[in-house]
Parts: C-alpha cells; structure tokens; sequence
C-alpha cells in the first residue's frame, strides 16, 4: 500500500509567489522599496506584471510576505541558547552572531521593515506578530530561570523585550554603519550587555 503524503506538492502558482518573495528579497538589498518598480518585481520572477498583481496588492504586501518568510530564521538562530538554561554566553554569542550576519547581507529591507515608524499596515502586523512572538520565547526563558533563582528581579516580559529591542536596534545600526566597530568586539558587548540585563552579573566569571 502506498505512503500517504502529509503534504501537498507546490503548485505551479505557490512556485510563482515564492518566485515573487525570493527575487523580493533579491531586489530589496540594493534599494529602497520606494525605488523599486513592480515591473521590476515581476521580470526579476520571471512572471508578468499582471501576474504580480494575481499574488500580491502591492509592493508593501510583498515586503509583508518576505519578512514573515525570513523572520522564521531569527528563531531558528536563536533556538540553542531558548532551549537551554543558565546564561550560557557562547549559545547566545552564536546566536547573534548568525543574526548580525543575516542583517549584514538583509539589512536594507529589515531595516525598512523594522525601524521605519510606518512601513504600512501589512508590514506593520506581521512585524508587531513577530516582535511580540521574539518576546515570547525570550520572555518564557527568562521565566524559567527566575524560577531557579538565576536572573535579576523585574518582570520577565519586560527584560525580554529590552533584550529583543537592543539585539535589533544594535544590528540596524551595524547595517546603517558598517566598519564602526569591529564585529568581534561588538558581538561580545552585545552579548555580555543582554545577559547582565537579565542575569545581572559579569558573563566572563559566571558559571555557564
């Protein structure tokens, strides 16, 4: 008896909205959005600019998509130092780093996306569903080792979202100013800064 699929296959037009999302993503490294034109969103595809309008209302919408596409990747880069316990700096410190890497190739359309005051209510929600899900699994960690008597006092949920908020605003910044710092010195500072926000001692002497 045959295997029974879980999943579907892609059809022809799921190939051509991801087409869509990677050549977005393409396009949007070397300008700003409001530089780019659907026609040349739709040719980097390979699809018709009434084909654009088949997937996506418009330029914003698109941006939406992409950033709830790759946004999925900052979890999976933060997912070794979520799932363990106690301060362990080089998990964090590994996880920064695969996100600084990220921002360095992405930074322009992440930062239109993330630091832009109004980037338009697609991109507005999905990056509001993102930040407040980012919170969520700092804040459970945090959770986890109040409970044990490891971190600082203050709200857990509070101590993740400065986390969170630090972590983009320092790889926003490193986009917009490249060659500031050197890389190895600005990871370990930021490393070091979020866990004495949260543990509130010196990672260097601590016991992992």
């Amino acid at each position: 008896m045959p295997a029974i699929r879980s999943r579907r296959a892609p059809t022809k037009g799921d190939q051509r909205e991801q087409a869509l999302v990677d050549a977005a993503r393409t396009v949007f490294r070397d300008k700003p959005i409001g530089q780019v034109t659907i026609d040349e969103l739709a040719g980097a595809a390979g699809i018709t600019r009434s084909g654009f309008y088949f997937y996506f209302e418009s330029k914003p919408a698109l941006l939406a998509a992409l950033v709830d596409q790759r946004l999925d990747e900052a979890d999976l880069e933060m997912a070794e130092w979520l799932d363990s316990d106690g301060i362990d700096r080089a998990a964090l410190r590994r996880a920064l780093a695969a996100g600084l890497a990220r921002w360095k190739v992405d930074g322009r359309w992440l930062r239109e996306a993330f630091v832009a005051p109004d980037p338009g209510p697609e991109v507005t929600e999905v990056r509001d569903r993102l930040v407040d899900q980012g919170c969520s699994l700092f804040s459970k960690r945090i959770e986890r080792d109040a409970r044990a008597g490891l971190t600082v006092g203050g709200p857990p949920e509070l101590l993740a979202k400065m986390a969170v908020h630090l972590r983009s605003a320092m790889f926003a910044d490193v986009y917009a100013n490249p060659g500031e710092f050197n890389e190895d010195t600005l990871l370990d500072t930021l490393t070091d800064a979020i866990l004495r926000l949260i543990y509130g001692t010196d990672p260097g002497n601590a016991t992992p």
